[in-house]
């Protein structure tokens, strides 16, 4: 059996008991129903089983338990995990589906915007685990030359089909955040680096929509109202993790979020146009009136 077609199974399984516990029976036939759409043979033994929940823990980060009492297994999954282990899966799912598809561009359309940047993910994953300086020539839009700019790579944060670096810039000891699209080269320098205890990676983000993170300020409850047929898109893909239904009518659903104000977060509100109406708080109100006063009166000038 080949590698893509381990990979394959591991992915069927995962996604099985995703959907809830199971027993070593309703796997089996699992696997015998998709090997017949697949025209793979992905039936195994029991023992082989067992190894490959070893294997899918290792490679997935997906820790599979078997209840003694009931002989259901199921899959255990830590919340500070099921983020990234989600991406993960989605990543292998669409490489297994590709990998094992013949012509499969008859059937199957990318968006034709691709994001750039992404050769340099494995040096810059390299650089972050081990906590090495880097050196990279980044070139900003608003600027004619690329500059070097040494930083302490801290973390990789994707927004909007993107991928950002967190850092931090050495002369001036800010954070910043720089767009792999737009860094030319990295040099990783073999000295090492600390990070501050003051700085808390993990919830860096945590109160950010996209890649913005003022200095100042605090997190402010947002709320608006959206129709009901848009607010279906919403609930299944929330603008923001504290997203909540306050209310919800036949007309509209009222939602909360609690957000650091910001210009990514303006555009992505702006972008659902007459559907969204903000009702709180006034201060976001009048920016966005004003906002759609501008674009009106650009209109109504032309």
């Amino acid at each position: 059996m080949s590698k893509q077609e381990y990979i394959a199974r591991y992915s069927l399984i995962i996604n099985y008991l995703k959907r809830g516990k199971a027993s070593w029976k309703d796997i089996l036939n699992h696997l015998e129903t998709q090997s017949e759409i697949a025209d793979y043979n992905y039936v195994i033994s029991q023992r082989t089983f067992q190894r490959d929940i070893a294997e899918i823990r290792t490679l997935w980060n997906y820790d599979i338990q078997n209840n003694k009492s009931t002989g259901y297994y199921f899959i255990q999954e830590e919340e500070d995990n099921t983020n990234e282990n989600t991406h993960l899966l989605d990543s292998f799912n669409l490489f297994n589906a590709l990998s094992l598809t013949n012509n499969y561009s008859n059937y199957i359309q990318f968006e034709s915007r691709v994001p750039k940047g992404t050769e340099h993910i494995y040096g810059l994953l390299h650089a972050i685990k081990n906590k090495f300086i880097l050196e990279i020539e980044y070139h900003k839009f608003y600027e004619e030359n690329p500059e070097k700019v040494a930083v302490n790579p801290f973390l990789i944060k994707q927004f909007k089909g993107r991928w950002y670096l967190l850092c931090l810039k050495l002369d001036i000891g800010e954070i910043r955040t720089y767009a792999l699209d737009r860094i030319k080269s990295i040099d990783i320098k073999k000295k090492r680096f600390s990070i501050s205890k003051e700085i808390d990676l993990k919830n860096y983000f945590k109160n950010c929509f996209g890649i913005i993170t003022p200095n100042s300020g605090k997190p402010e409850k947002i709320t608006f109202n959206i129709n009901s047929f848009q607010a279906k898109y919403v609930k299944t893909y929330p603008l923001h993790d504290t997203q909540r239904i306050l209310k919800e009518t036949k007309v509209e659903t009222t939602f909360e979020i609690e957000v650091f104000i910001t210009d990514d977060l303006i555009m992505e509100l702006l972008s659902y146009g007459q559907e969204l109406k903000i009702t709180s708080p006034n201060s976001l109100v009048k920016q966005v009136a004003t906002i759609h006063k501008n674009v009106l009166n650009r209109y109504i000038s032309h």
